[in-house]
């Protein structure tokens, strides 16, 4: 469906002079109405670019219920300027199976919110080149606003939706959107990623601190998300301790990121055959698959072959090193992978689980080269064009750049065992005592969990129930 969106300015300040303060979008087929609407209509949306929060507004006869939401991040009283953003249409599908569920969602909460866009800070979503910085991030922090209260909103509904349920689990996205964007906090790390010298001495020291501020404000409506929902369920009066299990667990740490690294332009310098090897990267971690004859389709690679490419791969990342001596702290020519692991090989090569063998580090799904980037390099975040890092010397052709600044700050998927990837935890109610377990792993939650609702976990579980000093009923 297409629709004509008309704007129309209104001077609400009532003084006699012409200073146009907001904006109202209505969809021209049904015009300014008024309200109050059902959900999940919202009929015409009135933005005020001095309150910095964007109005919802729902597409009238989508099938799948869609809306999105408009944000004016600049408004001059006269109209000479006016910067507006539309948030990406979204709706829940509408799956067979769950269609009474996502009707209840639409009807009591609102279409799905728009979520936070990082293309936009980005600027890699068209029309946002010419904003200032300024507006594209109070463009996403609006969204963050706007998400995290609706995911609040709706796990507040399936609560009270369901009294009596046992578990009720739900998904808060911050901090996690916002520490990749505004985990600026280390020197080597451009704060305008289009300039390779905007770093150390050359930084912006304001958006330093700008971004600090945007990382407080994620955590802080992740823990109003959290207060409302244990407001929800009531808190015991004696005891200050919520009347239900409340469990607070993230899946990851955070780590500043200063470099992109191009693991396919580094293959391709070596000679590495793109038709024999294939890689797949996310984050800081990359699969490298080779392409075997008999595992692969259409697989070329002979089992000979597979094991001689197995140790060069390897070997090949082992050797990408980092010369550049403002990024390495004076470490010329410092590995830039932390961890390479390999698949088993079995002694005869005609044994039917060569490639396909697995241990505790290379699982069935894994490449046959698993690899771990060291904290500071990233995968993600690569420009185009490519943005040569302060210090490097241009590759001459036939060699790709391998090195580069990206258009982003946080990673996560590191080696678990640094501090920084450490996750959170934490845990009130009922079933929780006082103190503080040594050790909290997430493999551990939900054998916890089992222990308290007095059920024995599946023979598959490898976690071990937290100690968490409380009235916990072991049944087994």
């Amino acid at each position: 469906m297409s629709f004509k969106i008309q704007v129309a300015a209104m001077d609400t300040s009532n003084d006699n002079i012409v200073n146009y303060d907001t904006l109202v979008f209505f969809d021209t087929a049904n015009g300014i109405k008024a309200g109050p609407f059902a959900l999940p209509f919202t009929g015409p949306a009135y933005v005020k670019a001095s309150e910095k929060k964007s109005a919802p507004f729902f597409f009238e006869g989508t099938p799948n219920k869609a809306g999105a939401a408009f944000f004016v991040s600049r408004l001059a009283p006269d109209l000479s300027e006016v910067h507006v953003a539309r948030y990406s249409g979204n709706f829940i599908p509408r799956n067979a199976p769950i269609l009474a569920d996502v009707d209840d969602i639409n009807n009591n909460v609102g279409y799905w919110a728009p979520q936070p866009d990082y293309r936009i800070p980005e600027r890699i979503s068209p029309g946002f080149s010419s904003f200032p910085d300024r507006e594209l991030e109070d463009i996403y922090e609006d969204q963050v606003r706007l998400f995290v209260d609706y995911q609040t909103r709706v796990a507040l509904h399936a609560i009270e939706r369901n009294p009596d349920a046992d578990l009720v689990m739900t998904y808060i996205e911050q901090p996690d959107g916002s520490g990749h964007q505004f985990m600026l906090t280390d020197d080597r790390q451009a704060t305008d990623p289009t300039d390779p010298n905007s770093i150390g001495s050359g930084q912006d020291r304001a958006k330093r601190f700008r971004y600090a501020r945007y990382l407080e404000k994620a955590y802080q409506a992740a823990n109003e998300a959290v207060h409302r929902i244990i407001q929800k369920v009531g808190v015991n009066r004696r005891s200050g301790k919520p009347n239900s299990d409340i469990f607070v667990v993230s899946d990851h740490g955070f780590a500043p990121f200063h470099t992109a690294v191009s693991l396919p332009n580094y293959f391709a310098n070596i000679g590495m055959d793109p038709n024999k090897v294939r890689v797949y990267t996310s984050g800081p971690a990359v699969n490298v698959y080779i392409n075997l004859a008999g595992r692969e389709s259409g697989g070329t690679v002979t089992k000979a072959e597979y094991v001689e490419l197995l140790g060069k791969i390897e070997a090949a990342l082992w050797k990408l090193t980092d010369d550049n001596a403002i990024y390495t702290r004076g470490h010329a020519g410092m590995p830039v992978f932390d961890r390479v692991y390999k698949r088993p090989v079995p002694p005869d090569l005609n044994d039917p689980m060569l490639g396909r063998t697995t241990d505790n580090l290379i699982g069935q799904d894994s490449g046959d080269v698993y690899g771990i980037l060291r904290v500071g390099y990233n995968f993600d975040g690569t420009q185009n064009p490519f943005v040569v890092r302060k210090g490097d010397i241009m590759a001459v052709a036939p060699q790709l750049p391998v090195f580069s600044v990206p258009n982003f700050y946080g990673a996560h998927g590191y080696a678990p065992e640094y501090k920084a990837m450490s996750a959170s935890f934490l845990a009130a109610g009922p079933h929780i005592g006082k103190g503080r377990p040594d050790k909290v792993r997430n493999i551990d939650v939900a054998p916890t969990i089992l222990g308290i609702l007095g059920v024995p976990p599946a023979p598959t579980v490898q976690g071990k129930p937290i100690d968490l000093s409380g009235d916990l009923r072991w049944p087994w």
